[in-house]
């Protein structure tokens, strides 16, 4: 038996780009306990990136992400706003949006890191 499947066309405005790496996130508007989390990022593009983590993050929230630009330990910091975040088996799937002055800056920067 064949099966017809819709599938929704792409909404998002860049492509993003599969990359898993351990980043340090530091919530600019605590709730309560601690102010860092530990974030994997899962995927990143110009917009921002999906990252998963242990910690529910609320829509609205803001966060300074350290992100290395470079082996050699040179990091930058972007500032993102949680747009989504929903629970997965892994914790917490969250979707950034970068701060649009962060992100002409680092694009200045470092290109390869969040061109798409």
């Amino acid at each position: 038996m064949n099966t017809i499947r819709y599938c929704p066309p792409e909404r998002r405005r860049h492509p993003r780009t599969h990359l898993q790496m351990m980043l340090h996130g530091v919530r600019l508007d605590p709730d309560g306990g601690d102010v860092q989390n530990t974030l994997q990022m899962v995927d990143i593009s110009r917009g921002g990136m999906g990252v998963i983590s242990e910690r529910w993050l609320y829509p609205g929230q803001r966060l300074v992400l350290s992100v290395p630009l470079h082996p050699e330990g040179v990091r930058k910091n972007l500032h993102a706003t949680v747009v989504r975040c929903r629970s997965v088996r892994e914790g917490y799937h969250i979707g950034l949006e970068f701060d649009p002055s962060a992100l002409s800056a680092a694009l200045s920067e470092a290109p390869a890191v969040v061109a798409a």
